[in-house]
């Protein structure tokens, strides 16, 4: 099993860092749409749209924050198989006795 097919096996249903990422980017561009709206808007829009911006910066935080934790996730996995593989390639090592 390569690295990426173990990272997607632990993850699961999870989506990767990759995703989380994409999904962040995608929102913060419709924050700085929403905010340039504000902007052009009546002031009974703006109420509305800056509920809806404050929303989003809500998710924004928390995709960050589950960006973060993929990542470790991640990266603990592709670390544990390539830990695996240099203890593989070394092969059986002979364990010595402290006293002897």
């Amino acid at each position: 099993m390569n690295e990426e097919e173990a990272v997607q096996q632990f993850l699961g249903d999870r989506p990767g860092v990759s995703q989380l990422a994409e999904w962040r980017t995608t929102l913060e561009r419709r924050v700085r749409a929403l905010e340039r709206d504000v902007d052009r808007s009546s002031a009974g829009e703006a109420v509305s749209l800056q509920l809806r911006i404050a929303s989003l910066r809500k998710q924004i935080h928390a995709l960050c924050e589950e960006e973060a934790v993929t990542r470790f996730v991640e990266d603990s996995v592709r670390v544990t198989m390539a830990m695996g593989a240099v203890v593989d390639e070394l092969g059986p090592m002979e364990v010595t006795d402290a006293e002897g």
